[in-house]
């Protein structure tokens, strides 16, 4: 190939990958960054395996779990001391636990087995069955909200349980799953992410992933057990905070998730550069086009001209040998 070809051609290839890559292209927004501010630390029973953490009335409610140790508590939210405690069968694996009206529903882990208790007994009134395993559980006002250790929420309504829908959730890098103990507020679900020191808050109407919570200095003086993770979270309402401990921790803690990181607003473009940034793409498709048209039009009329000068070299008589010069000297 000449070297006029391969100019050419990376000169098309230069344009035509600076047009692709500069055309705005759809994607998911990262999640915000927010600060987890300590407020107050309060000593936690490091035998409860924590799976379920509730406010309710200024009142703390905890699951534990594990088989032949698992337990409903209602627990002083100041001091961590135990006030009351129910025990499970040795057949049940608490979990996740919320409060609806004047009951606190609590799940059980592979017993497809959810238990109504009343609040003021905390006496088994009710229960209901399910399929797969129980994880996290919180209300939202309308429905309870369930995860199950993937990256589904299950949106179940309170009176028999039944799935009324279910939500993905999603972040910039896709499914996030092993979504554990979860706390409704407003419009988000916040959820452990089991064995991880994270909690994610989880727009409930897109599945989004918009905040992200790194809760790891509260594990810094905890044990480094396999299982002793990050797991409960409770709303506070009165102090717009929420109450986090962890499986076998010593203390819970009062916390707050901060303020999100507000946007930088941007400076208010003129019309005349709004526009131009609008139609750039197809103005450089256009300078592209003349360009090449400019190019076949030039390769042309090179191609003409030496076809004429060929043409003419071919029609010139040959010049005569040195032979023929001495005869006609002669």
């Amino acid at each position: 190939m000449s070297c006029r070809g391969t100019a050419h051609t990376t000169l098309v290839a230069v344009l035509l990958t600076a047009l692709v890559c500069s055309h705005p292209v759809a994607a998911q927004e990262q999640s915000e960054t927010i600060d987890l501010i300590l407020i107050s630390s309060h000593q936690h029973d490091s035998q409860a395996f924590t799976q379920g953490l509730e406010m309710h009335d200024g009142s703390l409610y905890e699951s534990t779990g594990l088989y032949g140790h698992s337990s409903l508590r209602e627990v002083d939210p100041t001091t961590g001391e135990v006030v009351r405690q129910v025990n499970l069968d040795e057949s049940l694996f608490a979990e996740g636990i919320t409060v609806v009206g004047e009951t606190l529903v609590m799940l059980t882990w592979r017993e497809g087995l959810a238990l109504v208790f009343d609040i003021e007994s905390l006496d088994v009134v009710a229960n209901h069955t399910y399929a797969g395993e129980g994880w996290g559980l919180c209300y939202d006002g309308t429905h309870l909200v369930m995860s199950n250790g993937t990256s589904e929420l299950a949106f179940r309504d309170p009176d028999d349980f039944s799935v009324v829908s279910t939500l993905q959730v999603t972040d910039q890098l896709g499914e996030v799953s092993l979504l554990n103990e979860l706390e409704c507020v407003g419009d988000r679900v916040y959820a452990n992410v089991w064995g991880s020191d994270s909690i994610i808050a989880i727009d409930k109407a897109t599945g989004e992933v918009n905040l992200t919570i790194d809760a790891s200095i509260l594990a810094e003086n905890e044990s480094n057990e396999y299982n002793d993770v990050m797991n409960g979270i409770a709303y506070v309402p009165e102090q717009d905070a929420f109450l986090v401990t962890g499986k076998n921790w010593t203390s819970m803690h009062l916390v707050s998730f901060g303020v999100t990181q507000a946007p930088q607003e941007e400076t208010p473009e003129s019309i005349p550069l709004s526009i131009l940034k609008t139609i750039w793409p197809v103005l450089l498709i256009a300078v592209l086009v003349v360009f090449l048209s400019s190019m076949r039009l030039l390769s042309a009329i090179m191609q003409f001209l030496m076809i004429l000068l060929f043409k003419r070299q071919a029609e010139q008589p040959p010049l005569p040998s040195e032979g023929e010069q001495e005869a006609g000297d002669g």
